[in-house]
């Protein structure tokens, strides 16, 4: 249905560590609740959820859509308009084909500004491991589905680039306790073992935003009452080289939803990061405990974009910091960020990822004599603003905080990654 475009102005984003403006938010927190309160642009044309069953097929690959010709909506369809299905697609018409009872339409890329000319969206959702969809594991064209799986547990195991992963989720109403387990397969005496373990209790997910006159006017993601207790554990010895920054190829946890005809996803993912040089006669072995309590998000304003988040209460405490070398130097580190969460709408990430993760560390070199370890905590999150009409795509940092665990000898002791944190 067609209801009562994009000029986009360059716009300098500025991003500001400070949260003094006072928006009113769309949503209520701390319930599960959806806002669709918008008027669409006149050339949208709405399929909406009676309408939809006309859609006979698709090619979602090459987006072409094939409808019964008799359905109002189709027969009138002009090349240029904003084409919305229900639960679908949102595209722009480019080719009108229409060959008797069947009616073939192809499309090209749009965003949702150019579709929405003023009104409200968001969504609020309880982050609850129990209540996920656990879609199987795709790796390299072998689906992979749970050893494991029942109403209170889910485990996967596989292998990839020399490396075997066990993972276990054991559920409760109220938390997850999470296992994660990573050792290299190629060490033919003592394996390198990388582990995190402990619980994260549920949180909330909150996604809002508001167009006037065609144009985001503000738009916020934050996860609130983030809270957990994890240790992080690294156990190398002889092990070779080792540069691995491996994201699961699969999401982990899924929860799906319609706020009006728009299909939203919020995915759960991890990402592991190993660097590692341990040669003949070195090890390392460092294990430390994490409690966190803590707020990820970021906010637009129109103008300028600013972090809305908080680190809160944490504490890095160490279980064991032993680093040795013997021919050359040693180092390993190893970082795991979870719950590594991505908001989609349609097919489009508006923020790829937004995670808190954790980072340990031990190293001994020999020219200055130095042995030490360290460990890390961060929130991070990568915004992505171009399907809702602003040119801005970037990588942001909310917080890094680092615990000096044990330092001997002459050290220079400064971030374990202070160039680009674990992203």
């Amino acid at each position: 249905m067609k209801s009562i475009k994009i000029l986009l102005i360059a716009i300098s984003i500025v991003f500001l560590f400070n949260s003094c403006e006072k928006d009113e938010p769309i949503i209520p927190s701390g319930v599960e609740s959806t806002v669709y309160n918008v008027t669409l642009d006149g050339n949208t044309v709405l399929i909406d959820s009676l309408e939809v069953s006309s859609l006979l097929r698709m090619d979602a690959t090459n987006y072409l859509f094939y409808f019964k010709s008799s359905e109002p909506d189709i027969a009138n369809l002009e090349e240029d308009d904003i084409l919305m299905i229900y639960g679908v697609a949102l595209r722009r018409v480019t080719k009108i084909t229409r060959d008797g009872e069947e009616t073939k339409v192809e499309t090209e890329y749009a965003s949702l500004n150019e579709a929405i000319l003023e009104g409200q969206i968001g969504w609020n959702r309880k982050i609850s491991f129990k209540d996920g969809i656990n879609p199987s594991i795709l790796m390299g064209g072998k689906t992979i589905t749970s050893n494991s799986s029942s109403q209170d547990s889910c485990v996967f195991a596989f292998k990839s680039d020399g490396f075997t992963y066990k993972i276990r989720f054991d559920y409760t109403d109220q938390k997850t306790d999470v296992t994660f387990r990573i050792t290299k397969d190629d060490v033919d005496t003592i394996p390198a073992v990388f582990t995190a373990t402990g619980s994260m209790d549920n949180f909330f997910s909150t996604t809002e935003m508001e167009f006037n006159n065609g144009k985001l006017k503000r738009f916020r993601q934050t996860n609130t009452d983030m809270k957990g207790d994890l240790t992080i554990g690294l156990k190398v010895k002889e092990s070779g080289s080792d540069n691995v920054s491996y994201e699961l190829p699969a999401i982990l946890f899924q929860y799906p939803a319609l706020v009006g005809p728009i299909p939203v996803f919020i995915n759960i993912y991890a990402l592991f990061v190993i660097n590692s040089s341990v040669g003949e006669g070195g090890s390392s072995d460092v294990e430390v405990g994490f409690t966190y309590h803590s707020t990820t998000g970021i906010k637009f304003n129109g103008s300028t974009v600013t972090a809305d988040a908080s680190m809160g209460e944490v504490s890095m405490v160490k279980n064991k910091a032993e680093t040795v070398a013997a021919e050359s130097a040693t180092a390993a580190n190893f970082g795991f960020a979870f719950p590594r969460i991505e908001i989609r709408m349609y097919d489009q990430a508006v923020v790829p990822w937004i995670q808190t993760a954790f980072l340990i560390g031990g190293d001994f070199s020999l020219y200055p004599v130095c042995q030490q370890a360290r460990s890390q905590y961060l929130g991070a999150c990568y915004l992505d603003l171009t399907f809702l009409g602003i040119e801005y795509s970037q990588a942001k940092t909310f917080w890094q905080e680092e615990e000096k665990l044990l330092q001997s000898g002459s050290c220079d002791l400064g971030l374990l990654n202070p160039e680009e944190p674990l992203l």
